[in-house]
């Protein structure tokens, strides 16, 4: 459309004996100086594909967008949100995402609000809604990184996978081609 915006679109098709399966995607993209957005609609038959689409993605129509803005620096908010959609049964999700983030040379701190609304494949109903807070702190010229982040729910913790959790990590770099990773976390909700 111009500089800071393109707009993509994709039909494919495969066949497998002798039933034809289609996908489609379209995409907005917009980058402006502050501003990030990607909008997006795309849909994908269950047996779509060879192999090369993400089984959570197939059999699912998906229409969404994310945008993310830099109020300076090292301040940013960004939001997602999105409907998706079962094509083989009743099982649908809307969600809003909802993330400010605050970056140091060191620190980082980051605060959201997140809720997923479900209708399950037998027709029940699920939610979760939460508050999630996290800070990373960086030492020894950055090799080694210590995380904290817990979310905290404001109503029922229904959908599987967005419980209530609590998780520490911990990152060390002892060369720059070898890290080690460690994490331990505490998840609780009422679907586990």
């Amino acid at each position: 459309l111009c500089a800071n915006t393109e707009v993509r679109a994709e039909l494919a098709a495969s066949r497998r004996e002798g039933e034809t399966d289609k996908a489609w995607l379209v995409e907005l993209e917009h980058h402006s100086g502050k501003l990030d957005v990607l909008a997006y609609a795309r849909e994908a038959d269950l047996d779509f594909g060879v192999g090369q689409t993400n089984g959570a993605e197939r059999g699912r129509r998906k229409i969404g967008a994310d945008a993310r803005y830099n109020i300076t620096g090292s301040w940013s908010v960004a939001g997602s949100a999105w409907h998706d959609v079962s094509l083989v049964d009743p099982a649908k999700r809307d969600a809003l995402q909802l993330r400010s983030e605050l970056r140091g040379t060191r620190t980082d701190a980051r605060l959201a609000f997140t809720t997923f609304a479900d209708r399950l494949r037998d027709g029940t109903k699920a939610s979760s809604t939460l508050l999630e807070a996290g800070m990373t702190q960086r030492f020894f010229d950055n090799r080694l990184e210590l995380d904290a982040s817990t979310s905290l729910p404001l109503s029922r913790t229904d959908s599987i996978d967005l419980p209530a959790r609590h998780r520490l990590s911990a990152r060390y770099a002892v060369s720059s081609d070898i890290k080690l990773v460690g994490s331990y976390e505490l998840a609780n909700g009422d679907a586990i």
